[in-house]
């Protein structure tokens, strides 16, 4: 025990902070790399072909690594081999579907270069269809050291392959082929995971039953979680240029890095914690408490000073081209805030097979979204739209908070004060970078945000 956590939390928080460090610390290079060697236009065509691609995945999500993870009988060879079988099918089915769209979407989105990209989408649902089921047994087992260390591996191999391609060829399909690279990656290592584990096209009624009725719950998340979360890059594109959407994209992939190490943290640590331990909800809580507070606080920390410095970060980073995103990427970090808290809550919800909740919850996001992004685009403008996004972020939070106060596990107390020192490292770094000479301190990070909707 550290500070009243457990030990075996300590060790598999290190190797998740470990591995995602080395996984964001390669992305982050690779962009900035990437940045240099291609123009703006090219990220925003990448970022709506990847929005279109996710969005046909997620559209027939049933959770099968979730299953495997939850289900009591999730590492009987008759269960998880109907999981991958299903997996198989449904990748081969998703790669048809997208080859019938891509004509279409680029007639909608006005982009023609769009079809031929969509043309070679679908290897990536054949490599994922293929992916071991061992990827959900590790994870069941909590075995992240193993997990981490291979992800580097096919991050790193993808970068690799992205920035020797876009010197030869500084287009989209630089980002598409290392794209595939990778993925092609990924697959082969899965079945690294577990050496020996062998797979067999089988389906067992009941194993598919039960997959079919944990998924349906899953399903309707995942379709909400997808409009939620890429509503944003699907407005823009018909609203803005593909330079303002790979601007955003930019800023965007730069304000999630902290959020998705607290979301890597919660699926691989959190999910599978709470459905292996069934503990009543109060000795739950106790047993969560501890160990959710010091991911937080650490996460409160690091995004508050990210933010406060955020300007400073982009001018660094990036050239003149991309200073638009030092002005979007602070008023993301708020949503971004509330959707680190919300990412536990999910998992605690989910490790009690409870997939409805956060699927009520992304609905309130996008209804949300659908309704505040238009107005405040139309009224104010693009920076207006941006925080209306982060505003969908707090809304996502109420609404879990209401669920996991109905479970008898919130943590509204702990989720204030966190909120707390968020902005008060907010406030103090930004201090602290003005004195320096770098800034102009908090009110600066918002001045244009506030003179646009004075305006």
């Amino acid at each position: 025990m550290f500070l009243g956590v457990p030990r075996s939390m300590i060790v598999r928080l290190g190797w998740t902070s470990a591995g995602y460090g080395g996984v964001q610390g390669i992305r982050l290079i690779n962009n900035v790399v990437l940045a240099r060697l291609l123009t703006p236009s090219i990220f925003g065509l990448m970022a709506l072909i990847t929005t279109i691609r996710t969005g046909v995945e997620l559209l027939s999500d049933l959770g099968i690594r979730q299953n495997i993870v939850s289900n009591p009988g999730g590492a009987d060879p008759k269960f998880y081999n109907t999981a991958w079988t299903l997996q198989v099918l449904r990748g081969l089915l998703l790669a048809i579907i997208c080859l019938a769209l891509a004509v279409p979407a680029a007639h909608f989105f006005r982009h023609p270069e769009l079809a031929s990209a969509l043309f070679v989408a679908p290897i990536f649902f054949i490599f994922t269809g293929f992916d071991s089921a061992a990827r959900g047994l590790v994870q069941k087992e909590m075995n992240i050291a193993r997990m981490s260390m291979l992800e580097v591996i096919n991050v790193f191999v993808a970068f690799i392959a992205q920035v020797l391609l876009a010197i030869i060829t500084p287009t989209i399909w630089a980002l598409i082929i290392g794209g595939i690279i990778g993925a092609a990656s990924t697959l082969v290592t899965s079945y690294l995971l577990m050496p020996g584990l062998r797979h067999d096209f089988v389906i067992d009624r009941d194993s598919a039953r039960q997959l079919f009725k944990f998924g349906k719950w899953v399903f309707l998340s995942s379709i909400v979680y997808f409009l939620a979360m890429n509503f944003d890059r699907l407005y823009f594109a018909k609203q803005i240029t593909l330079s303002q959407l790979g601007i955003y994209g930019i800023a965007r992939s730069l304000a999630d890095m902290v959020s998705l190490f607290v979301l890597r943290a919660s699926s691989t640590v959190l999910y599978p914690t709470v459905a292996a331990a069934g503990l009543e909800r109060a000795a739950l809580r106790q047993k969560l408490l501890r160990g959710r507070r010091t991911l937080l606080l650490g996460a409160a920390a690091a995004l508050g000073a990210f933010a406060a410095s955020s300007q400073s970060i982009v001018n660094l980073l990036y050239d003149p081209r991309y200073s638009e995103a030092g002005l979007i990427l602070p008023i993301l970090c708020v949503g971004v805030w509330f959707g680190i808290l919300s990412s536990t809550s999910d998992s605690i919800l989910m490790g009690l097979s409870r997939p409805a909740y956060p699927a009520l919850s992304n609905a309130a996001k996008l209804v949300t979204y659908v309704v505040g992004v238009p107005l405040a685009f139309y009224f104010y403008g693009f920076i207006a739209a941006v925080a209306a996004i982060s505003f969908g972020e707090i809304v996502k939070y109420g609404v879990l908070w209401a669920f996991s106060h109905k479970e008898h596990l919130h943590f509204g107390r702990d989720d204030f004060l966190l909120s707390l020192m968020f902005a008060a490292t907010v406030v103090l770094t930004g201090e602290v970078l003005r004195t320096l000479g770098f800034g102009s301190g908090v009110e600066g990070l918002f001045s244009h945000l506030v003179t646009t909707m004075a305006g």
